[in-house]
């Protein structure tokens, strides 16, 4: 079980820090020049857990970097609202979703030890 709360845990991390890239694009929507960010970490997860089979705890770190082929307005900026908002949402339902898993795991833990 310390592997999935590991795992959980790491998933929550990069949520927070896709939260606040997400919400540092929206907060630079008219800012000119600037170019709109994301998280990547969920991919790289997938592929080393798929390498590794005794592993107590992933290496995988969450990645900022700028998003590529994103319309560019006439003063530089690419950051798109309907986009931002979107990814918003999506986060803060896998954020959701790792802490209901999050407290199952605790429960069971929990159950475990009071042994019922």
């Amino acid at each position: 079980m310390g592997n999935q709360l590991e795992l959980l845990k790491q998933l929550t991390n990069a949520a927070d820090i896709r939260q606040k890239v997400v919400s540092q694009n929206i907060a630079n929507i008219n800012t000119p020049g600037y170019k709109s960010m994301e998280v990547t970490f969920e991919d790289a997860l997938i592929s080393e857990l798929g390498q590794k089979t005794h592993s107590k705890q992933s290496a995988a770190e969450p990645e900022i970097a700028k998003v590529q082929n994103l319309t560019m307005r006439n003063d530089g900026n690419n950051v798109d609202l309907d986009r931002e908002i979107g990814q918003m949402n999506k986060n803060a339902l896998l954020m959701q979703t790792y802490l209901q898993l999050m407290g199952t795991e605790m429960k069971m833990m929990r159950q475990a030890i009071d042994g019922r």
